[in-house]
Order: C-alpha cells, then structure tokens, then sequence
C-alpha cells in the first residue's frame, strides 16, 4: 500500500507556462530587432565602433534588426492564430547560434573589446538556450 507517485520525465513545460514562455521569447525578439532597427547606430556605438564607421555599417545593423524583428512577429502571429511555433523557434534558435559564433570569433580576433564581445555572445546563447525546451514536443502537442 506504498503507492508511489510516478514522476514526470519530460522536462517540457506545461501549457500554460509554454505559452508565456513562447509570448515572452517572441516579445523580447522583436522588441530587440524593433530597437536595433532604429538606433541602429547607437547599437554599433556600443561595441566599442566610432561614430564615422557606425554610421556607414548602420545598414549591417539593420539587417539585424530587421531579421530578429521578422523572427518576434513570426513567432507571436504563429502563436496567436493556433499555429505550430516549431519552425519559427528553429529559425530563431538558428540566428542566435550563428550570432554566437560571430560575437565569439569577433571577439577571438579583437575586433569586439572582450567585456562586449562576451555579454554579446552569451546574450546569443541564452537565447538558444531559453528556446530549446520549447522545440521538444510530446504527446498531446
């Protein structure tokens, strides 16, 4: 009569945290693409790049921006009209790995101070990492 408990396996979260999770990823995604959009100079600013450069490589930004700004509302639209949000944590999942690399190698290089070039990196990757459970899907999902 010492009925055990079974314990969950599955490191998934449930469905309403999934939920607020995936709002939260897709929010802070475009909102960050929305800003680098804009102050696309500024952003350059930051990594240690005079104002001169940054304003002639301000299109580089923007690119940015605008990759990280499609990612955020692709997620949120996917989310909200019921559709499976798999590929778009993929993709973005996929842009934060390459972006790791870049800062990495950047900052390997000395092209990115080390302070910056490691909040950026690691910036990046929690971004993979906040999106990986997300992309795990079990029964009934």
């Amino acid at each position: 009569m010492n009925a055990q408990r079974p314990h969950p396996t599955a490191k998934r979260p449930t469905r309403p945290i999934r939920t607020l999770h995936t709002a939260t990823l897709g929010i802070t995604r475009a909102t960050v693409g929305a800003l680098v959009l804009t102050r696309a100079v500024d952003t350059l600013r930051i990594t240690g790049v005079d104002r001169l450069t940054a304003t002639r490589l301000a299109w580089v930004a923007r690119l940015a921006g605008i990759r990280d700004l499609a990612l955020g509302a692709g997620l949120l639209a996917a989310m909200t009209t019921g559709r499976d949000t798999t590929t778009w944590l993929w993709a973005g999942m996929i842009a934060d790995a390459a972006d790791v690399s870049v800062f990495a190698t950047s900052t390997a290089r000395g092209h990115l101070p080390p302070a910056i070039g490691t909040i950026m990196a690691t910036a990046a990757l929690g971004g993979v990492v906040a999106a990986a459970p997300l992309t795990r899907t079990g029964p009934g999902e």
